[in-house]
């Protein structure tokens, strides 16, 4: 579990609902069914809109993923290459087929060194492997675009709550000043829940999918350069060189985790 998520959301929420309490508030009067339907349902009917069901049924996955602690194996995979350009240049590139055989090793990885058993100039490698990122790249995009979206429709519901509210209590007509007061503020409740939802929830976890989509891209650019090396004859040794300025991006992804 990414830890730091939970205790990011936990913090968010519970300083707001504090900062509130230090001024005299009560919690109870945060608690308008009302606007939960307005602010929420009328967002996710605007999702549902704008998105067709293959997409809208990936939305509890991606929440599901903000909590899930990604797996660094940049480590890892760099050795992997490195063997397998050991490999290479002790019994030629076709004894690299066996060498991907195994059912655990990276697909992506798979796929490119069987390029290279094939004969694929490295250039076509290259272009073959670019294209499977692009494509993954802008599923993901599309799929985070919809927390995205619900960033911005929470908060326009918001103030939709808000007008809905406004309009019910000025129509009443009430003459008691004190009572018009309050149904006022509760009216302002639905703009809480809005921009509340948009800031602590929807935008942040977007920017998450994101940073770790990038880190996914910049991953997968060195196993397409490892493989064109690997196609291209290089030593073992200055492969791992040319490999080392990628362990940064297990490091950043650890300290994110963390």
């Amino acid at each position: 579990m990414d830890l730091l998520s939970v205790i990011g959301l936990i913090a968010g929420v519970g300083f707001v609902l504090y900062g509130y309490i230090m001024e005299g508030g009560s919690l109870a009067s945060l608690g308008m069914l009302s606007s939960t339907f307005i602010v929420f349902g009328g967002s996710f009917g605007a999702l549902c809109l704008s998105y067709g069901m293959k997409q809208v049924k990936k939305l509890p996955i991606l929440f599901i993923e903000i909590f899930k602690e990604p797996k660094v194996t940049v480590s890892e995979t760099i050795d992997f290459l490195v063997r397998l350009s050991q490999t290479a240049k002790e019994n030629g590139l076709l004894s690299l087929e066996k060498a991907v055989s195994d059912g655990n090793v990276d697909p992506f990885i798979k796929r490119g060194i069987l390029s290279v058993v094939d004969g694929t100039d490295a250039e076509k490698i290259s272009e073959i492997m670019q294209n499977d990122i692009y494509v993954y790249e802008q599923d993901r995009i599309l799929s985070i675009s919809m927390l995205d979206a619900l960033g911005g429709y929470t908060p326009a519901f918001g103030m939709v709550g808000t007008i809905v509210g406004m309009i019910h209590t000025l129509s009443a007509g009430s003459s008691d000043a004190a009572q018009l007061t309050q149904a006022i503020s509760i009216a302002f409740t639905a703009t809480l829940y809005g921009v509340a939802a948009a800031n602590l929830i929807f935008i942040p976890m977007a920017t998450k999918l994101k940073n770790r989509l990038a880190d996914y891209r910049l991953e997968k650019e060195m196993i397409i350069n490892a493989v064109c090396s690997i196609r291209n004859g290089i030593n073992p040794k200055m492969l791992k060189e040319q490999l080392s300025s990628y362990l940064i991006l297990g490091s950043k992804s650890a300290k994110r985790s963390s």
